[in-house]
């Protein structure tokens, strides 16, 4: 029940329900913030080592609300205790040097080594985006370029014309989306998917039984197009293409199946059955 650890984010810090401007710092917060932010365990940072850090005692003293003296005080503390020492090096004005005793145990290399590949991942992705961006330009000027999944409703927005508007991006929309953006970086695509997602928009709007001109009027919308991860390769490889349906005809003559009580012929999630002429 006592063992194992926790994650901190740094960005608590910052957070306002935790920490007032003004708040006193506990000890237990001042040791955190220590760990935490001031030794961000990062290598070769003005030659410092793993767990080293700068102590200021006017710059603690600010953002714990101490003063002075109680930050001397707290670090000798921490040296009698053996949890942090001491390290000679050439000291900045009013600042000295120490290093945080077996400071591997509170930020392991295994987890350096995994954030270093994730933020690596996000830069390939964060170019890859802005190349699309710059491409098809499917954001607004002024968006993020960031792998959210809010980016499907803004392409949808911008490149959606005929087709049905969406009001909102709802919790069970922004889920969809989510796994459709989460596909395409397993699969290694981020970049293709939403240029096809941009290009399966605009050419729904060129398809007749995708723009409402069949048999019953039905759309394509934009939860269609997040529904799953195929849909839009549908629209691209022209499943869907074809003249719409004559509705006096039905199924004779057109490219969709008609049916006479008009509750027949559509999909588990209501979408009608699309089937292209022979």
């Amino acid at each position: 029940m006592h063992r194992g650890y926790t994650c901190l984010w740094r960005k608590v810090w910052w957070n306002p329900l935790f920490f007032r401007p003004g708040k006193k710092f506990s000890r237990f917060e001042a040791w955190l913030y220590i760990t935490n932010m001031l030794a961000t365990g990062t290598d070769g940072g003005g030659g410092r080592s793993r767990g080293e850090f700068v102590a200021t005692m006017r710059q603690c003293a600010d953002i714990w609300s101490w003063s002075p003296s109680m930050v001397f005080r707290f670090l000798r503390l921490l040296e009698e205790h053996q949890m942090i020492s001491r390290v000679e090096h050439p000291a900045e004005q009013g600042a000295e040097h120490f290093i945080i005793c077996n400071y591997e145990i509170y930020n392991p290399v295994r987890n350096r080594e995994r954030n270093t590949r994730r933020n690596t991942n996000k830069e390939v992705v964060k170019k890859g985006l802005k190349e699309v961006k710059q491409r098809h330009t499917p954001l607004p000027a002024d968006a993020d370029v960031c792998v959210s999944p809010k980016i499907l409703f803004d392409i949808y927005q911008q490149q959606n014309h005929s087709l049905p508007e969406v009001k909102a991006l709802t919790s069970e929309r922004l889920k969809k989306c989510r796994s459709r953006i989460n596909q395409a970086v397993r699969d290694g695509c981020l970049e293709q998917y939403l240029a096809d997602f941009t290009e399966a928009v605009k050419k729904a709007q060129q398809t007749p039984f995708l723009r409402g001109e069949g048999a019953r009027g039905w759309r394509a919308s934009f939860d269609w197009f997040v529904a799953n991860h195929v849909n839009i390769y549908g629209v691209l490889e022209g499943k869907y293409d074809g003249p719409a349906v004559n509705p006096n005809k039905g199924g004779v003559d057109g490219n969709a199946t008609s049916y006479g009580n008009g509750a027949a012929g559509r999909t588990s999630r209501g979408d009608p059955i699309y089937i292209p002429r022979q």
